[in-house]
C-alpha cells in the first residue's frame, strides 16, 4: 500500500468520527505539553493531518463586548480546535476579565507557529511547552511568566509505550518497529526519544523500520492502544491525565521506560510587552486559584495552582538539545 492510503488510514484510526467524553475533557490539559526545534527530527516523517479540524489561521473571540482592549492568548495545538475553544474559554474569560480585557484565542497546528506569534507581537500571552521555551529564549527573549503546578510538583517526563499485551519490555526491544512521535518540536514526544537513541548511538531512521508524526499526545497514545504504532513516546501528564479520567486508551499501552524529569511547559510573553500589563498578567495567573470560580476549572485540569519559576528549571532541555546538536554536528564530519 502507498505512503498516501496509509495515511489516509492513520488519520481514520486516530480521529474517530465521532468525540469522545474523554478526548473533550483532555484537551484542556494543553497546559502540559512540548518543545525544542529539532534538526535531530525528521520533518520527512508522515504526519497525521488534522487540518481538517478547523481554520487553524483564524483567531476566535471567546467573549463578546463592547470592549476595545483585548488579550490575545495563544495555546499549542494538541487536540482538535473547537475542542481547545470549548473547554479553555471560561478559563481564558477569567484571566482576561482579571487584567480588564476580553480574550481573543488565537490557533495553530505547529508548536512553531506558536512562538512565531508570540515573536511576532501577535499575542498577549502562551501556552507553549518545554522545547519551544527554551528555542524562543534563545531566539527573542522569550520571557517566562508562570508555570502549572501540577501534584505539587513543576516537572514532567517523557513515557515510552507500548501495547499492554505485545512482548515488548524496553526501548531497545522497539528496533526495528513502528514508532509514533507527536511534533517535530516536542520535547517529551520528540526531543527525547531522540536523545535517547543518539545515546546509543542510534538515529530514529537507522532504529525504527517507520516512524511518523501524530501531532498530538493523545493521538500518539491512541495510536499504540489500536496497534497503529509499536511504540511512541508522549507527555507523562497527558497519559496520567487520561489514565485517571477514562484508561479505556491508556490501560491498552504499558510505560516501558520514563524519562528525567523536565521543567513543566510554561506560560510566556514577549520580553518587550507592555510592563504593566505583564505584571497584571503574572498576578492574575499567580492568584487564579484563589478565585472561586476557577477552583473547579482548574480541579479538573489537574492543576494545583500557578507559580513562579526560574529559567534555570529549563537547563536540562537545553542540554539535552545541546548534546544532540554535538552528536549530529560529529556525525557529519
Amino acid at each position: 500500500m502507498n505512503k498516501s492510503n496509509n495515511e489516509f488510514k492513520c488519520f481514520l484510526r486516530i480521529h474517530p468520527t465521532q468525540n469522545s467524553l474523554p478526548l473533550r475533557i483532555l484537551s484542556i490539559f494543553l497546559f502540559f505539553l512540548v518543545t525544542l526545534l529539532l534538526t535531530s527530527c525528521n520533518d520527512q516523517r508522515p504526519t497525521v493531518d488534522i487540518s481538517s479540524t478547523a481554520d487553524h489561521k483564524s483567531s476566535l473571540p471567546l467573549v463578546k463586548d463592547n470592549r476595545n482592549a483585548v488579550l490575545h492568548i495563544a495555546i499549542s495545538a494538541m487536540i482538535s480546535p473547537e475542542i481547545t475553544r470549548e473547554y479553555f474559554q471560561d478559563l481564558m474569560e477569567l484571566i482576561a476579565d482579571r487584567v480588564g480585557r476580553r480574550a481573543i484565542f488565537s490557533q495553530r497546528r505547529t508548536y512553531a507557529e506558536i512562538n512565531e506569534l508570540v515573536q511576532s507581537h501577535e499575542v498577549d500571552v502562551a501556552l507553549v511547552c518545554s522545547g519551544p521555551y527554551t528555542s524562543g529564549h534563545k531566539k527573542f527573549g522569550m520571557e517566562l511568566l508562570a508555570v502549572p503546578v501540577v501534584h505539587g510538583q513543576t516537572v514532567y517526563h517523557s513515557y515510552i509505550l507500548a501495547q499492554r499485551d505485545s512482548s515488548i519490555q524496553s526501548f531497545e526491544d522497539l528496533r526495528g518497529k513502528k514508532f509514533a512521535f507527536t511534533d517535530p518540536h516536542s520535547n517529551t514526544g520528540c526531543l527525547v526519544p531522540t536523545y535517547m537513541l543518539a545515546k546509543r548511538g542510534e538515529t530514529p531512521d537507522a532504529f525504527f523500520t517507520e516512524s511518523f508524526f501524530t501531532r498530538s499526545h493523545d493521538n500518539s497514545i491512541r495510536a499504540v492502544a489500536d496497534g497503529l504504532a509499536d511504540g511512541a513516546a508522549v507527555d507523562s501528564l497527558i497519559w496520567e491525565f487520561m489514565n485517571t479520567v477514562d484508561p479505556t486508551e491508556t490501560s491498552r499501552t504499558k510505560i516501558i521506560e520514563k524519562s528525567p524529569a523536565y521543567g513543566i511547559p510554561p506560560i510566556v510573553v514577549h520580553p518587550d510587552l507592555d510592563d504593566n500589563l505583564k505584571q497584571r498578567l503574572k498576578a492574575a495567573f499567580l492568584s487564579i486559584h484563589e478565585e472561586q470560580k476557577a477552583i473547579p476549572l482548574l480541579h479538573r485540569i489537574q492543576v494545583d495552582r500557578f507559580t513562579e519559576a526560574e529559567d534555570t528549571l529549563y537547563d536540562s532541555v537545553r542540554e539535552m538539545q545541546q548534546w544532540l546538536d554535538n552528536f549530529n554536528n560529529g556525525e557529519k564530519k
